[in-house]
């Protein structure tokens, strides 16, 4: 049967991807860091296999994805959500954020990508995790997330030019405001959750199952003729 590798697999939108693809008739493996998985507490999720990755680690990588391979998986899907948000509020800058936040949202999906692309079927696709922050500025505080993200959709294009003779499919899923836990930095535009609702045109924040159902998409074959893409999940936000 066919799997789906879900970095970040145990997190909020990472496992309501997880779930998606098994409800779509496949495999998924939940790649994430050990305290990722325990936080997740370990619950019995059918169809869902988990395993020890960190993106930031390319021997990490290199393990998580021989035991895959060594499982007999035929991996038909990546998706490369693993990401991760530190507020960066001008004369507050720290380097050790600022880093992090390339090595995972960045570096890490390259990493991971690099390593998985090989094992990957031709005709597979590969869906990023981007973020609405990687097209516009009024988040006050996510100015280095918001270039990571920009980075995602820049990756994103260039990967499926060089995929495209396998025909394999790229793409990248840009969320908006969903209804998990958000930083200060999410918060600073309206004051929290409640009050970000209101600059949504629906009027209401996302869910992760919502992304989840976009992912989904583009990981099949009804997006045959999709790649090289950004796709805003976001109730319409960045419209205005």
């Amino acid at each position: 049967m066919s799997t789906v590798v879900v970095t970040g697999g145990a997190g909020g939108i990472g496992m309501a991807i997880c779930r998606r693809v098994v409800e779509a008739g496949h495999l998924a493996v939940a790649a994430d860091v050990a305290v990722a998985i325990e936080a997740h507490g370990g619950a019995d999720e059918p169809g869902v296999s988990f395993v020890e990755m960190d993106v930031t680690d390319r021997a990490s990588i290199e393990r998580a994805v021989a035991s895959i391979v060594a499982e007999g998986h035929t991996v038909t899907g990546l998706v490369n959500c693993a990401g991760v948000l530190r507020d960066t509020f001008l004369g507050s800058l720290s380097d050790d954020d600022m880093r992090f936040m390339f090595e995972v949202n960045v570096a890490g999906m390259a990493r991971v990508t690099d390593v998985v692309a090989p094992h990957l079927v031709d005709g597979g696709a590969i869906v990023n995790i981007g973020s609405l922050t990687g097209q516009m500025g009024r988040f006050v505080g996510a100015s280095v997330y918001g270039a990571t993200k920009a980075g995602v959709a820049g990756y994103t294009r260039y990967l499926a030019m060089e995929l495209a003779p396998r025909g394999i499919r790229v793409n990248n899923v840009a969320p908006g405001v969903i209804d998990l836990p958000m930083s200060r930095s999410m918060d600073a535009i309206s004051g929290g959750p409640v009050e970000s609702a209101k600059h949504v045109p629906l009027g209401r924040l996302g869910t992760a199952e919502e992304v989840a159902e976009v992912v989904e998409f583009l990981l099949s074959s009804r997006a045959s003729y999709v790649t090289a893409q950004t796709l805003l999940v976001d109730g319409g936000f960045i419209a205005w």
